[in-house]
Order: structure tokens, then sequence, then C-alpha cells
């Protein structure tokens, strides 16, 4: 079969070569570029840590790239030929050196130990987190497309995937986030590897959670105690999804250092956590609260000012509070 044309766009700091299709799903190799926004957020947390990542999906070497070309070194993995071809290619257009590996993922990620293992494949990462885990000492990336599996659509496909029981929710995007997330530190207990949740951000059809790694059965317990339940959704995690002083230096990075985003969008989500960092409780979405109790919508400003709430990365309708749902059902029915 013959290959696709090729077209150039311009992410960040980068040059890319990507499939010249109307749609992503259409290319031979997948490049979306919505994900320009996830591809600067690993920058940012890949730069704060330091470690050497293997991009064990690589795909058009996108992300790859653009870590080099942001002083991350990285590893390239794919067991597609043609990927692998973009990829180089995109290096040497780029003109970065970039060592490539044509494997299976799951045999690349077990060939040797990693600081840094980032899994961004097509759809559901659940296969390969298992092994990442055993062979990564310090950070997993983990991002899953099947978005479905995740919010409560196919409760079953919940079940099987990610072992846990799922309902739809009203705010379902932040409640799939933790369901990865608790799915990750349940596989890490396993294996006495404490997986911590410490940067975590949802756009449209994407969700994707970071994990610093740390050896110990007590670590595993004390996570462990931070599962619940939501709204009939568990087990999930409860604990916090982002940890303050890496978004701070996130946030410093990315204003300061003058790096080149790849989308606009990327300091607004960055803002918009730095907020909710201190606010533990899982955000409200104001539209469909409203609905649900019968009252009428009030307007942001004035539930950001009344619930000393804060808006949420996840959704423009949502807002998160220190309240209690009971006090803030209260207050939008008086």
């Amino acid at each position: 079969m013959a290959t696709q044309n090729l077209k150039t766009v311009r992410e960040g700091e980068s040059e890319l070569l990507v499939p010249d299709v109307a749609k992503p799903e259409e290319g031979e190799v997948f490049y979306h570029p919505d994900q320009a926004l996830a591809r600067d957020m690993s920058i940012l947390v890949y730069r704060a840590y330091g470690y050497e990542v293997l991009d064990a999906f690589a795909g058009t070497g996108a992300r790859s790239v653009r870590l080099v070309r942001n002083g991350v070194r990285v590893v390239a993995n794919d067991i597609s030929d043609r990927a692998l071809e973009m990829t180089r290619q995109n290096a040497t257009h780029n003109g970065v050196e970039l060592p490539t590996i044509h494997n299976r993922a799951e045999k690349t990620i077990h060939s040797r130990l990693w600081e840094a293992v980032d899994l961004d494949p097509f759809g559901t990462p659940a296969p390969w987190v298992h092994c990442a885990l055993l062979n990564t000492k310090k950070l997993l990336a983990v991002c899953a497309t099947d978005t479905a599996a995740l919010t409560g659509t196919y409760p079953r496909v919940s079940r099987r995937r990610y072992g846990f029981h799922s309902v739809r929710t009203p705010n379902y995007p932040e409640v799939a986030t933790r369901a990865l997330a608790g799915f990750v530190v349940r596989e890490g207990a396993k294996l006495e590897v404490a997986a911590e949740p410490v940067f975590a951000h949802v756009y449209r059809h994407y969700i994707r959670v970071y994990f610093e790694l740390h050896k110990g059965a007590g670590r595993c317990d004390a996570l462990l105690k931070q599962m619940g339940e939501h709204h009939g959704v568990h087990p999930i995690w409860m604990g916090q999804l982002w940890k303050k002083e890496l978004v701070r230096q996130m946030q410093e990075d990315a204003r300061e250092a003058g790096l080149a985003l790849g989308s606009k969008l990327t300091l607004k989500h960055l803002d918009l956590i730095t907020g909710e960092v201190d606010f533990p409780q899982p955000y409200f979405h104001l539209h469909k609260l409203c609905k649900e109790l019968g009252a009428p919508v009030r307007p942001m400003a004035e539930v950001l000012e009344k619930l000393d709430a804060v808006r949420t990365h996840f959704t423009p309708l949502g807002f998160r509070t220190r309240k209690s749902e009971d006090e803030v059902s209260a207050w939008l029915k008086s």
C-alpha cells in the first residue's frame, strides 16, 4: 500500500510532519492536533523531574521530538514500521538526536528499568500498566482515550477493564480521572509499588494522569486508604490529583522560560489547575445541579463569590468549593 502524503504543522517549538488527512483516525499513523495541550503539559512535567523518558507508543514522534527539543532525554518506541519512520523523519526535520526502538511496547518496557515511562496508546492503557509499574523507577504517565469505559457509558467494560463499578455522574470527567488513577494505584499496590498521582488533566477525548513511584508496602497501604466512593462510583481515587509544588514549578517554567507552547489553552488550564489544588472535593456542575434541584441557574460569578469557590479545568460550567453538597444545594435553592 502506498504511503500517505504528509503535511507540516507547527506545534510549539517544532515543525512536525504528519499524515495529510481530513480526520486523525484516517491517518496511517495517528496524530491528533487536540493533543498539543497534552504534549505541552508533558514537556512541563518531564522538565520538572529531569528523568529519561520511554515514549512507549511514539506514533509520529510528536511528543518525543518536542520533549527532546525542550531538553528532556527520550527513547521512542513503536511496533509500527511506518510510525518509527515518521518519528525518525520528524527528529531529522527538527535537528534532534532521538534513539528509537522497533518493538512491542511491553517488550521494550521489560527490556530494562526506566526512569520514566509514558503510556499513550490508542484506546485503553490497561494492558500495559502492570509491566510499566514493574519496570519504571520514578515516574509513570498514563493516558486513556477509551473515555466511554471510564465515564459510566459502558459499566460492564468499566468493571472488566478497570475493575470499578461505574455510574454516569454530572461531574463524570473528574470521576473518570479518579477511576483511572485508582486503577493504577491498585495495580501498583499488588507489586508493593506506591503510585501516587501528582498531576492530572482532561481535554475532550483523553484523560492523562502522572504518578510518582515509590517502593514499600506501607506507602501502598497509605494510598489505598485514600480510595473511596463518589455518587455510587467505586472504588476510585479520592485523594489529591495534583502535587502543589509540581504545579507551581510547571506554571513558572511555562511563563518564565518562554517555552513555545503548542496550545493556547495550556496556560489557561495551568492557571485553573493551580486554583483547584487546594480544593480536593470533586467539582460541581452548575447547570446539571440546578436542573436536578429545580433551581434557577445563578451567574457563575455569584456562585464563586458566595460559595468561596473556584473554577475547574474539567469544564467551564464547573466549580470547586469546600462546602458540602448539602450546603451548596441549600444555597442554590434559597
